[in-house]
């Protein structure tokens, strides 16, 4: 744990997690760093597909689609408590249901969002790793 009381992994400067907060997980899985990682790897494997699926629905106009898929990152985001991006993927799922999609600036923030938390996920995939 660092000074905030935070946790910090193994190996893992606390720099390295500004735009999620995995402690909640590692906590969930009984501390185990392996278990954190290989979910870090099934994120890092998946999500950027659904993430293109919700760039195609958005730039296509197909609310429904944005629906579906800023729900399902949505979920996997906050498994690391990657806070902002569920907030935002939360909007364009919500703006979805109303039959609208993510206006330019929003996806811009989604794509900027999304990029830091994929890096930051990377991180814990580590771990494992290396092991």
């Amino acid at each position: 744990m660092n000074a905030k009381g935070e946790t910090v992994y193994p190996g893992q400067p606390e720099s390295d997690y500004r735009h999620i907060d995995p402690s909640d997980l590692l906590e969930a899985v009984g501390g185990d760093v392996h278990t954190v990682a290989a979910l870090a790897r099934t994120f890092v494997e998946s999500a950027p597909a659904i993430f293109a699926r919700l760039e195609q629905a958005t730039l296509a106009g197909n609310a429904d689609a944005c629906r579906h898929e800023s729900h399902t990152l949505k979920g996997m985001c906050a498994l690391f408590n990657a806070r902002v991006l569920s907030a935002l993927l939360l909007q364009a799922e919500q703006d979805g249901r109303q039959g609208r999609v993510p206006r330019p600036e929003e996806l811009a923030q989604l794509q900027a969002g999304f990029a830091q938390v994929l890096d930051e996920i990377r991180h814990c995939a580590r771990p494992a790793q290396t092991a």
